[in-house]
């Protein structure tokens, strides 16, 4: 992208970078030189060596083709796809008017692999903050920075970013600032397979035969040593004159010196080197050409690819992008559709769906929309087999039930307990155990949700605000059948849940008026230990008593 259009908000400080210091020498976890072999090792000429090559392509390819959905979480736990958003779309579809979603992440994971760091420029509107448009910043031009009060930003040419504008892909880190570049820490082994691949063209290049000595009767002048050696390069020298045959008068012979290459083993050296790379990029050999896959499909050998090497990608960019780019306000979080990578062949998923049709957790219509098929009307039903029913249940006609009771095979009743139930306690104190159960309830999501909206001090006070409206509601229906057993004249769950919400309400904006933005994650943190176990109002008020 041109230097010209960037739209950082903060481009007001470059007159500030004389005072900004790189984070933790990190300069050199990215540098690149001559390799133990002699070989130039850096980020273009390790990409000139095949195994380099197809690992990043590999790895990045299998990333960027994964779709990359969006998706609105429901107050009952269930999940939707989040179609209508309008980073649904920059995410699944375009990320700006120049690249398709593959391109961009398929370039973005490419950088994050050879570099060890992969930036995007995050274009958010002026007015509501949404994000617009994800422009790739190249890598080696990016630099994070802290100023003197030890805030973090990046540097790209003469533009200062906040962190907030800058998605930020990472390998294996030091300080989980910046990540380390694989071709820096692997600079000895790519440049040892790059010395035996340059052995072997030079080696071809000669006509597939080793350097030797031509014996010459008396003394040559320098003028005739040249002239011999050009005439003996001319005429043998290349695969091309590999086999010609060479006439020697004179008493001239020529005696072959060095090793030939089957003898060096510079076939296992080479499939060795392979496997290295596989190594150092945590990737299956076979996906690089080092041989056979070690499964008996290519499902499993799929699978082993995604869950070993695949995935932890997949977290780093589904975490980067939900604290990056989308509200703590919005119920929305990003997610790969992991399936798509281990889609078998045709005979694997009729025996898939049909398991899945069978035992009822999928209907036909979740089958048809699998296969890119539109819906039928009726196709939403989930089927059980009858078998699974209760012995002269539901799924048994009345015909059944009459002849069973015909024969004498009606199952027995079990006996009444003679026992009566014991008479409840007026005592709310005697249900201790159903009020634990009920605050553990509530604690558990409170500590989930407060815990995550506390990672933006920004957003901080209208997302607890959004989350007790919705909390309160929650709180009710735990609440509502404990409080009615237990004391149902004091006001039930609704009484209960508004006081709750009230105090907790009170409690967390005492907390965010005393902390400061670079605080507020640790108070809450702290405050979040004990918080599942601490009692609640409403297991100590009076009218419960």
């Amino acid at each position: 992208m041109p230097f010209k259009s960037l739209r950082s908000l903060f481009a007001n400080t470059v007159n500030k970078l004389a005072g900004y210091s790189l984070i933790s020498d990190s300069g050199s976890w990215t540098y690149t030189g001559i390799s133990t072999t002699g070989q130039n090792v850096n980020q273009a000429s390790s990409m000139t060596y095949s195994a380099v090559w197809a690992a990043v392509r590999a790895i990045s390819e299998g990333v960027a083709s994964l779709p990359l959905q969006v998706f609105r979480r429901g107050h009952d736990g269930s999940r939707s796809k989040a179609n209508d958003h309008p980073l649904y779309r920059i995410l699944h579809d375009q990320p700006n008017p120049e690249m398709s979603a593959l391109t961009f992440r398929e370039t973005l994971m490419g950088h994050a692999l050879v570099w060890g760091n992969g930036y995007a420029e995050i274009v958010r509107d002026k007015n509501s903050g949404r994000v617009q448009q994800l422009w790739p910043l190249d890598p080696s031009q990016v630099e994070p920075v802290r100023d003197e009060k030890g805030e973090l930003f990046y540097k790209y040419g003469s533009v200062i970013f906040l962190p907030t504008e800058i998605l930020h892909i990472k390998g294996l880190s030091f300080d989980g600032v910046k990540g380390y570049s694989v071709i820096a820490q692997a600079k000895n082994s790519i440049g040892l397979g790059m010395a035996v691949e340059e052995f072997g063209s030079t080696f071809f290049g000669q006509g597939g035969k080793p350097a030797g000595v031509i014996s010459v009767p008396g003394k040559l002048n320098s003028e005739a040593i040249q002239n011999m050696r050009k005439s003996w390069e001319d005429m043998h020298a290349t695969v091309k004159n590999a086999h010609r045959v060479a006439i020697l008068q004179n008493g001239v012979t020529y005696q072959t010196i060095g090793t030939p290459p089957d003898d060096a083993q510079w076939i296992a050296s080479r499939q060795f080197q392979l496997q290295e790379v596989a190594r150092w990029f945590k990737i299956p050999a076979s996906k690089i050409g080092a041989g056979a896959g070690t499964y008996s499909s290519l499902e499993q050998d799929n699978l082993a690819f995604l869950q070993e090497t695949l995935r932890p990608w997949l977290i780093r960019w589904e975490q980067e992008i939900n604290f990056k780019l989308i509200s703590s306000l919005d119920q929305l979080y990003a997610e790969h559709n992991q399936d798509a990578l281990l889609r078998g062949d045709t005979a694997g998923r009729s025996a898939f769906y049909a398991s899945a049709l069978s035992w009822g957790w999928l209907s036909r219509n979740d089958v048809r929309a699998l296969e890119n098929l539109p819906p039928f009307e009726g196709g939403d039903a989930y089927m059980i087999p009858k078998n699974m029913d209760p012995a002269f249940g539901p799924g048994q006609t009345p015909a059944a039930v009459d002849q069973a009771k015909t024969l004498g095979q009606m199952p027995t009743p079990p006996a009444p307990d003679p026992t009566p139930p014991p008479a409840p306690q007026q005592n709310a104190f005697g249900f201790a155990k159903l009020l634990e159960a009920a605050r553990k309830q509530i604690r558990k999501i409170e500590a989930n949700h407060l815990g995550r909206i506390s990672n933006k001090p920004g957003e901080f006070i209208p997302a607890l605000e959004k989350f007790l409206e919705a909390h309160q509601e929650r709180v009710q229906i735990i609440l509502e059948p404990v409080m009615e057993f237990i004391q149902p004249e004091s006001g039930g769950g609704v009484r209960a849940a508004a006081d709750h919400c009230e105090a907790l309400k009170a409690e967390w904006l005492d907390l965010a008026g005393s902390a400061t933005p670079r605080n507020l994650k640790l108070l809450a943190d702290a405050k979040l230990v004990n918080w599942i176990e601490t009692p609640a109002n409403w297991e100590k008020v009076t009218w419960l008593n």
